[in-house]
């Protein structure tokens, strides 16, 4: 049985992705800050403190996989100076803590997933579809997803085969902004916001898990790939399919921008900015997307 190490499991991704890879009959090893104990005897919880600088060691015990899932929530607070340092260094130091303990302690490992995001193109509404080799961003979210990546890219010079996603919006019904956004589709309350035109780069929670799943099985692959469905939808389409999945519709207006800038400051962007994601590069190795339309994500 195959032994995985997930940093950063216990969120809404982490969560399904460990859920889904003990069904596919993997052994998960999961670093968490706190005491956990397993109800499941294909899952163990290891303490770390990257702060401190410490790893429990028992945690690389059998592992040749590390997926990391690292990284301070980007929309639990405004951006003050004080968090952007936080959500930098909540990812980077994370990484760095994990690559020390690797090359220190000759752990063998063989494969390296890291996290990134659509993010790394910058937030903007244009008509280009970005790529793999499109540039990188100049805004905020830009650069954290640089020095994300660049953490990531350390493992390379171990041999490791690395593997970077960058994500779009992950949604499910469990967690992320469908379990934020719902509860208002529920009462017939638009949530689309600004004019709505701006792009939303998503994937379905269970095509995402599923990708970890062949990227694991399919060892030669290495590299950055976009993560995100092959349909491209606008924030007005997300909000109108987000209200018929409840049998809603709405005749409010969109949230106008300068109240989500009033009440979110920079942060705003991600909200109000959003350009269109190619996934042709990961389709080309022959994952196969489940879930390709936001109909089936919300009514599957």
């Amino acid at each position: 049985m195959k032994k995985i190490l997930i940093a950063g499991g216990t969120g809404f991704v982490g969560k399904a992705l460990i859920k889904h890879l003990v069904n596919c009959g993997y052994m998960v090893n999961v670093l968490t800050r706190r005491n956990k104990i397993s109800s499941m005897e294909n899952i163990r919880y290891f303490e770390w403190d990257i702060k401190k600088g410490f790893i429990d060691e028992k945690a690389f015990e059998g592992v040749s996989k590390i997926i990391n899932l690292t990284g301070a929530n980007i929309t639990e607070k405004r951006w003050t100076e004080k968090r952007k340092v936080e959500i930098i260094e909540s990812r980077t130091k994370a990484i760095d803590l994990l690559f020390t303990y690797v090359t220190t302690r000759n752990f063998s490992i063989d494969i390296f997933i890291s996290s990134s995001a659509v993010g790394y193109y910058g937030a903007i509404t244009t008509d280009e579809i970005f790529t793999e080799k499109s540039n990188n961003g100049s805004d905020f979210l830009a650069s954290v997803c640089r020095k994300w990546e660049k953490s990531a890219l350390q493992f390379e010079s171990l041999g490791v085969a690395t593997v970077i996603l960058r994500k779009g919006v992950v949604l499910g019904r469990d967690g992320g902004m469908y379990q934020k956004l719902a509860p208002l589709a529920k009462l017939g309350i638009n949530t689309s916001l600004g004019n709505g035109r701006q792009y939303l780069p998503w994937i379905d929670i269970r095509d995402l898990v599923r990708l970890y799943e062949f990227i694991l099985k399919t060892d030669e692959l290495s590299g950055v790939f976009n993560a995100v469905s092959s349909e491209h939808i606008m924030m007005n389409d997300f909000s109108k399919a987000l209200l018929r999945s409840f049998g809603k519709t709405s005749f409010l207006p969109n949230v106008p921008a300068f109240l989500v800038r009033l009440f979110l400051g920079e942060m705003s962007v991600m909200l109000l900015k959003g350009s269109r994601v190619s996934n042709y590069k990961i389709k080309q190795t022959g994952f196969k997307f489940e879930y390709s339309s936001i109909e089936k994500t919300f009514f599957m």
